[in-house]
């Protein structure tokens, strides 16, 4: 056998052991927080939601994990439904319009006229991968600014860690989802200061 056939060979074979297995489906994922808030005190005004900045890795779908080494990766069998970074722009505008705090809640994509755009940006989102556990990470920082005046009226950090019951996605998705539920809460409480002091 001559080494140009040995070298196709080896060539195919390494290929196919690192090509993931097409016939095992990719599991899809989507934020689920099943948090319920609801205001007393309600706002007359509008509020806009805008599209929040993040790394560049969360403006796709891929669940990203990190192991002690700093090295990142993503699962391969399984992943968001959608843009990580859109997910969670929608569960506050979700979460935000159901509590009653304002008038009406509206996505970036919405002409009408606001009283107050909320701007965010997400600064991490990965699941923390140890020998015999895991911890996910997920860290925003939201932005309440007058629409009229583009004055910021204010600016706080959310930073949550949670650690997962299985070190996998599901279990990653499970912490996700708690951690998100908290967030959307303590969401509410900020903006309804905000609104009141305001």
């Amino acid at each position: 056998m001559n080494r140009a056939l040995i070298s196709t060979i080896l060539i195919f074979f390494m290929a196919g052991c690192s090509i993931k297995d097409i016939s095992k489906p990719i599991v899809e994922y989507d934020i689920d927080n099943g948090a319920k808030i609801s205001v007393k005190t309600k706002s007359h005004k509008i509020l806009k939601v805008s599209r929040f900045k993040s790394p560049v890795i969360l403006l796709g779908s891929k669940i990203w994990y990190q192991r002690k080494s700093l090295k990142t990766n993503s699962y391969l069998y399984s992943s968001w439904n959608q843009n990580f970074s859109s997910m969670i722009e929608r569960d506050i505008v979700d979460t935000l319009y159901k509590s009653g705090l304002f008038k009406s809640v509206f996505s970036v994509y919405s002409k009408a006229r606001a009283n107050f755009v909320l701007e965010g940006e997400i600064i991490n989102a990965v699941q923390h991968v140890q020998k015999k556990s895991a911890n996910v990470e997920f860290e925003i920082r939201l932005y309440l600014i007058d629409a009229k005046t583009s004055k910021l009226i204010g600016s706080k950090d959310f930073l949550y860690r949670k650690k997962c019951a299985t070190i996998d996605a599901p279990g990653a998705v499970k912490a996700y989802n708690s951690i998100i539920k908290t967030f959307s809460k303590e969401v509410v409480l900020w903006l309804k200061r905000l609104v009141k002091e305001d």
